[in-house]
């Protein structure tokens, strides 16, 4: 089975990610066509609950199980791994049916609690999701601790094509099907497109079984008979005990990730009409806060799980065989890693906010300052995301979600302090979300220092990114403006002068962010060598001059 390098596996679970977030896009327009603002919403709370029962359900198991393969394949335990798999695989079945058994059953009472007793026939539908998606959790896992992230990649491309295509389709078929049945619209298209997602987890799960049991079944079979360590057995109690050990805080980690979305719709909404705001302007700050800040919060943060899931068997190696210095020397990786891609992002939404604010919600762009006070924070959710990961390569999995448990505390008090006072309002609630990841920051980073008995130098990783990416959206903003102006000269249509200088900003700024990057020694040619086709990235840089000075002399 051909291993990547952690760089490489990065690149592609990072690319993958960026096509299966465009394809989530192609629905979109339908859907609202078909069901507007309020069926969006059944919808949309109908899936959250569901996103929050399958992170239960799996609770990180990919980044576990490939934590346990790698480990025993460093010790070139080669038939331990099939007994780690086997029983992973029996895991996630156990848990996919029961979850399953759950929603289905219980389809009633979840929607009677998301609020919305429309969405019963959603959660009666997509409830085989969780059976098939958990099975496909396991063999991911399989693959991630092979070191070999592209079954994962390409499985989650699978899905989001499978899932975006028949979403449009179904959603319109079960349309059609009410109005002529004379029954509820947004009912039936919401069950549409729960259809469609038993559909997507169908055939990702089935392209996965496919590569495990068909195709790499010659090299398990290699690998079986190729054993080199003779230690004593792994048994499949110990897998499940060890499992078991590191699902718990898995799930205290989603639970306690998830708080900070139950602490805000619970509280800010109240706490803005007790500051002194009207019922219409505290729905209206909320909404900006729920629904513009937090959907752009995804584009920094999109990168943090693939960078998490490529490095994490190389910890698990070091850890197995006690070289803790290669083990400071991923972690140290992984933080230049997540900085350079973190900072770029963060840097054009703060500089161009309004802009693409007006790009997504066209003349519905209020809330600009928020995006660009707010999208910095994603610097503090990345990194202790990272520490999470880092923390379970060290076996101190419970660490991190305790100390997250501890920040949304501090959180939940700072909301009812902060958010009545009038000037202040929703932006209590950004306050409180920075001070609870500094809080489980700083002690995470704590935990890991002393374990590995070497600190990070985090500032070291961020000064090049980060003034490589301010210098970038200065100048994309210099460029958005001119050629706004230019375009302006043409057309007199606001929307389509600013989406088209959007459309070419973000190149421009992407070619500078890089160009500096080199210039400064941010990026050298050993970096750009361990990306997919990175010989022939190189090969391009070299041709050209002010570029191949910078390549050589890094």
């Amino acid at each position: 089975m051909r291993r990547q390098t952690s760089s490489k596996g990065f690149a592609t679970l990072s690319a993958a990610s960026v096509i299966s977030k465009v394809l989530a896009f192609v629905y979109l327009p339908i859907q609202a066509m078909l069901v507007h603002d309020s069926g969006n919403g059944l919808i949309s709370a109908g899936f959250k609950l569901y996103l929050f029962i399958y992170a239960l359900s799996n609770a990180g198991l990919p980044v576990i199980i490939s934590k346990f393969i790698s480990e025993r394949d460093e010790l070139g335990d080669y038939r331990g791994s099939q007994v780690i798999f086997r029983t992973a695989f029996l895991i996630t079945l156990a848990l996919g049916i029961v979850s399953s058994l759950f929603t289905f059953f219980a389809s009633g009472f979840l929607a009677n609690w998301c609020g919305m007793p429309e969405s019963k026939l959603m959660f009666m539908v997509i409830s085989p999701t969780f059976l098939f998606a958990s099975v496909g959790c396991s063999i991911r896992g399989y693959f991630q601790g092979k070191q070999d992230m592209m079954p994962t990649a390409i499985s989650q491309i699978v899905e989001q094509i499978i899932n975006s295509l028949f979403t449009a389709l179904l959603e319109i078929l079960f349309f059609r099907y009410a109005m002529q049945a004379n029954k509820d619209t947004v009912t039936y298209t919401a069950a549409g497109s729960a259809a469609a997602t038993v559909m997507a987890a169908v055939g990702s799960t089935a392209f996965l079984a496919f590569l495990y049991f068909v195709v790499f079944r010659k090299q398990r079979e290699r690998e079986y008979f190729k054993q080199k360590y003779e230690g004593p057995g792994i048994k499949s109690g110990f897998v499940l005990k060890q499992m078991l050990m590191f699902t718990v805080p898995a799930i205290i980690s989603c639970i306690a990730t998830s708080a900070a979305d139950i602490i805000d719709t619970k509280s800010c909404i109240p706490l803005l009409l007790k500051g002194g705001y009207s019922a219409s302007q505290a729905y209206s700050l909320f909404g900006i806060y729920s629904t513009k800040y937090q959907r752009l919060m995804t584009l920094p943060v999109l990168f943090v799980t693939p960078l998490v899931t490529a490095i994490m068997p190389s910890l698990s190696a070091a850890k197995s065989r006690g070289d803790y210095e290669y083990f400071n020397y991923m972690v140290n990786e992984g933080y230049r890693l997540n900085f350079m891609v973190v900072m770029p992002i963060i840097a054009g939404l703060s500089f161009l906010a309004k802009p693409i604010l007006t790009v997504i919600f066209t003349m519905q762009n209020a809330g600009s300052l928020m995006i660009i006070l707010g999208t910095w924070m994603a610097l503090l959710t990345t990194v202790q995301a990272l520490q999470s990961g880092i923390l379970i390569a060290l076996d101190r999995p419970l660490i991190s979600p305790l100390t997250l448990i501890i920040g949304m505390a501090a959180k939940t008090i700072l909301n009812y302090i902060l958010i009545p006072f009038y000037s202040i309002n929703i932006y209590g609630a950004l306050i409180g979300n920075a001070i609870a990841w500094i809080i489980s920051i700083v002690v995470n980073q704590y935990y890991i220092n002393k374990k590995i008995k070497k600190g990070q130098p985090l500032w070291k990783y961020i000064s090049k990114p980060g003034i490589s990416a301010i210098t970038m959206g200065g100048l994309c903003l210099g460029f958005y403006t001119i050629l706004f102006s230019l375009i302006n000269l043409i057309s007199n249509s606001y929307l389509l002068i600013n989406d088209l200088s959007v459309l070419f900003t973000v190149p421009f700024g992407s070619i500078v962010y890089f160009v500096i990057m080199i210039k400064i020694g941010s990026i050298n040619t050993n970096d750009l060598k361990r990306l997919p086709k990175g010989n022939m990235i190189v090969d391009m840089c070299t041709k050209i001059p002010f570029l191949r000075s910078a390549l050589n002399s890094a």
